[in-house]
């Protein structure tokens, strides 16, 4: 797991990097909260999600570009229950209808943070505006399902880019 937690913060830095340069092909950086509710077979188990991502674009033409998103959920237990962490990595693309309005999709892997908790396939679509410049908000629904559990959920990330 450490391994992983290494590998995005050196993509994140690439990205950052990349971005800060002029010269180089147009990246764009974003930082985000994230909040949603579980569904499914993970909407008896848990209340809400809560986290953090990391996203990185790269501009194909002005409306596509290529999408590379990690960060970490925190699932919280129904009455009282523990909690539970799981750091989804994902690919993708985002399309942008208007200069406001864009539509995203990503596949990749949800890794659970307890211990044996293994990974899952997961995908995500969503629609999302662009608030202004910098800000940005996607409502997504999220889906993965392993060993005959489904588990999804209905988020918002807001966030902020650079």
């Amino acid at each position: 797991m450490k391994k992983l937690f290494v590998i995005t913060a050196l993509l994140g830095v690439a990205f950052a990097t990349q971005a800060q340069n002029k010269d180089s092909k147009p990246f764009k950086v974003s930082i985000g909260a994230e909040a949603g509710l579980p569904l499914g077979d993970y909407g008896d188990y848990y209340s809400a999600v809560f986290g953090g991502s990391l996203q990185g674009d790269y501009s194909l033409d002005d409306n596509l570009a290529v999408t590379l998103n990690a960060g970490y959920l925190n699932f919280s237990g129904k009455n009282g229950a523990g909690s539970d962490g799981f750091v989804p990595v994902m690919a993708g693309i985002k399309y942008n209808f208007t200069e406001k309005v864009f539509a995203a999709g990503q596949l990749g892997l949800l890794f659970s943070t307890a211990s044996g908790g293994g990974s899952a396939f997961s995908y995500s679509p969503g629609i999302g505006y662009q608030i202004s410049s910098n800000i940005s908000a996607l409502v997504k629904y999220t889906g993965w399902s392993k060993n005959s559990v489904n588990g999804s959920m209905v988020g918002l990330r807001l966030a902020y880019s650079f």
